[in-house]
């Protein structure tokens, strides 16, 4: 489990999309300059926060502000417009439940805070997603 921003950084990277030398040239980072900038042990180089969100885009994940957030007793919520993507309630109650599972179990595997969290949203947007689609059912008939 990270215990450091950069773990979760690196974590992040890790897991992205792309490999690190791809990401450096994405984000105009020369590929040895952001090494050293991950190693929280190289005193002569640090990571600026201007460079957090840009990485987290080229990433296409949240993963330290939802650490960020998690350390200061805070969520992160999406602030995208809720859709249903099945074509009827019904359909879109059954997706809610394998998420619901996969985040219960995460919890019974004590897997890393950051990914049950992770799993927590989707669980809610899942829900969301549901009454969108129930509302949508009532208001038309």
């Amino acid at each position: 489990m990270p215990t450091t921003i950069y773990e979760v950084i690196r974590e992040m990277i890790e897991k992205g999309p792309m490999p690190i030398k791809d990401l450096s040239a994405k984000i105009g980072k020369p590929y040895p300059t952001l090494m050293r900038e991950l190693n929280e042990e190289d005193q002569g180089a640090k990571l600026g926060v201007e460079l957090l969100l840009p990485l987290m885009r080229a990433c296409g994940s949240v993963l330290p502000l939802r650490y960020l957030a998690s350390r200061m007793e805070h969520r992160v919520v999406s602030m995208q417009p809720i859709t249903p993507d099945k074509s009827s309630h019904l359909e879109e109650m059954l997706t809610t439940y394998p998420a619901l599972a996969e985040y219960h179990q995460a919890i019974m595997e004590e897997r890393p805070l950051e990914k049950v969290a992770e799993l927590r949203e989707n669980v809610i947007r899942q829900v969301q997603e549901d009454f969108v689609a129930y509302a949508r059912k009532k208001m038309g008939s």
